[in-house]
């Protein structure tokens, strides 16, 4: 057993490092890493909660008829709970966080959340479904988790970038997809899934390699065009980092 749950931890490990090499410019500290991943496991522990709390849990979806049943079970039930629940504590977590400077740290956090999430989720299904459902939800699931968060992050850097040039507008659309963009991948991944039919689960396969294909070139072309949300000044006399027009350390203007 216990080597189920390592291996049911591995996945997130290693997409989690690879975010984390991902990041070029201003590699984010450690505890704030875990810290993120934290919340992401107390995201897990809300929706089992609320799972339970709503009768979800109670919900048998191959007794659900028709493909619509299936699919409004997949947004509400799942997709929508669950990019709900990693939503909030990435915003609890982001939220007045000095680390979240660059564009590509939303990136990070929101991604170590949702691979926070994915591990509780797949320590379960381990437990339960063994050595084959492991191996399964560590090259599709675990992985699309990853992609979930890293369309909230991209969101809500995009609402960050937003809401500091008062464009009120662009900061409200872009918290809306923060947390609808992600809602939608994964009520697509999880009826195609449901349906248990061969034409949608050789559509699953599709979606999956389009997800994968997508969210690498995406992350590539993050990686070239990172920037910090404000241009950060060095003073010209000292050479200290500044902040607003005056130097803190020797006092001269910028």
């Amino acid at each position: 057993m216990k080597f189920l749950i390592y291996l049911a931890i591995l996945p997130s490990i290693v997409i989690g490092f690879l975010i984390y090499r991902s990041d070029k410019r201003e590699r984010e500290p450690f505890r704030q890493l875990l810290k993120s991943f934290f919340y992401g496991v107390l995201s897990a522990i809300l929706v089992i909660f609320l799972s339970s709390l709503l009768g979800i849990s109670q919900i048998d979806v191959t007794e659900i008829s028709s493909y619509f049943g299936i699919f409004l079970y997949s947004f509400f039930c799942v997709a929508l709970l669950e990019e709900s629940c990693k939503f909030l504590f990435s915003v609890l977590f982001l939220k007045n966080n000095k680390n979240f400077d660059y564009f590509f740290d939303g990136i990070v956090y929101s991604t170590f959340v949702s691979l926070g999430f994915a591990t509780i989720e797949n320590i379960l299904y381990a437990i339960v479904g063994g050595f084959q459902a492991v191996i399964v939800r560590a090259i599709f699931t675990v992985p699309a988790h990853a992609f979930f968060g890293i369309s909230m992050g991209i969101n809500l850097s995009l609402a960050k970038e937003a809401k500091l040039k008062k464009n009120k507008h662009s900061f409200i659309t872009s918290i809306i997809f923060s947390l609808f963009v992600p809602t939608l991948l994964h009520a697509l991944f999880d009826f195609l899934l449901f349906t248990q039919e061969i034409i949608f689960i050789v559509i699953f396969l599709l979606f999956v390699l389009f997800l994968y294909i997508y969210f690498i070139l995406k992350i590539k072309k993050l990686i070239i065009t990172e920037h910090p949300f404000l241009q950060k000044k060095y003073c010209s006399q000292c050479g200290n980092k500044i902040q607003g027009n005056f130097c803190s350390y020797c006092g001269k203007k910028s």
